[in-house]
């Protein structure tokens, strides 16, 4: 697979949008941690919420990378 300097230049793009989905669900479930296990239930469903959006923001980061790494990969390839 030869990739041109724009094919290249996407590919890794869309990789560092997978890591950045990756890192925005790592550090939304560290960061809510305390919130969701605080013995208020105001609290713990802030933290339940901010989780949940935390981890579909990074998924949809996520998804949007791998997508792009694909369609760079059939680009090359074809």
């Amino acid at each position: 697979m030869e990739l041109s300097p724009e094919e290249y230049g996407a590919y890794w793009r869309a990789s560092i949008r997978v890591a950045a989905g990756a890192l925005v669900i790592f550090f939304g479930t560290r960061l809510t941690a305390p919130l969701r296990t605080h013995p208020e239930v105001g609290a713990s469903a802030l933290g339940v919420v901010l989780f949940v959006l935390l981890v579909l923001v990074g998924t949809f980061l996520a998804t949007l990378g791998v997508a792009r790494v694909v369609r760079t990969a059939v680009d090359a390839e074809t």
